[in-house]
């Protein structure tokens, strides 16, 4: 076996666990796999054609995130989330952020600084929510990277994917507020502020888990969780 070859396979068993998870994760959160319910380890496996590997390895990810709890030698049952676990998850985000910010406000260049600008007048001026929710990413994903904290990032990946909301269905109001909350964080790093541009991205992230918990409300999802 050529190291190649070694290298390749546990990247793509890890990225098909990935894929696992990120189903178990949305049946979660669409309320279809409901708190207090065993997770069918076999039925997984079968309906998305895999093994039980990539499925047991999925459910190691989504135990350490909290999304499930796996007790040992009866296994895996969906974890109990409400409104003030949501809240908590955005905060906790968002103070993450806001050190990816306040660190990156001395990295980020001026043709940073100017692409940062040009997806906020994107984000602004598109009418495809889809497309909104790209640059919405984008402009995250620029400040975060900027940062140049591998331990950061790891930690921000970990906090979005753990729970992934739908902002195609955020009301029109979040995007309004997205938008305004964006050019606090452009000005603040304009004016290499760092702490205001820190307490702009606390402030946007946090803002956000109201939007979120209306949109698990408008599916249910507390109705089955509580």
């Amino acid at each position: 076996m050529t190291s190649e070859v070694a290298e390749l396979r546990p990247r793509r068993r890890a990225n098909l666990a990935d894929e696992v998870a990120a189903h178990i994760r949305s049946e979660i959160l669409a309320g279809r796999l409901r708190p207090g319910q065993r997770i069918d380890q076999d039925a997984i496996a079968d309906g998305l054609g895999v093994s039980r590997l990539p499925v047991r390895e999925a459910l190691i990810s989504l135990d350490r995130e909290g999304l499930i709890q796996t007790i040992p030698r009866k296994g895996s049952y969906v974890s109990r989330i409400d409104r003030e676990d949501i809240v908590d998850h955005y905060q906790i985000l968002g103070q993450v952020a806001g050190l990816a910010a306040a660190r990156a406000v001395a990295r980020l260049h001026e043709e940073d600084l100017a692409q940062l600008v040009d997806l906020h007048r994107r984000m602004s001026e598109s009418a495809s929510l889809e497309e909104q929710q790209r640059l919405n990413h984008e402009f995250h994903r620029m400040i975060n990277l900027a940062a140049e904290s591998p331990r950061m990032t790891s930690v921000l990946l970990l906090l979005a994917r753990s729970l992934p909301m739908p902002y195609a269905d955020f009301p029109a109001e979040w995007l309004d507020e997205a938008n305004h909350q964006h050019r606090d964080i452009i000005d603040a790093f304009a004016r290499r502020d760092t702490l205001a541009a820190q307490r702009a991205m606390e402030q946007h992230i946090n803002a956000s888990a109201r939007h979120a918990i209306e949109v698990l409300e408008r599916l249910d999802f507390f109705d089955t969780a509580e």
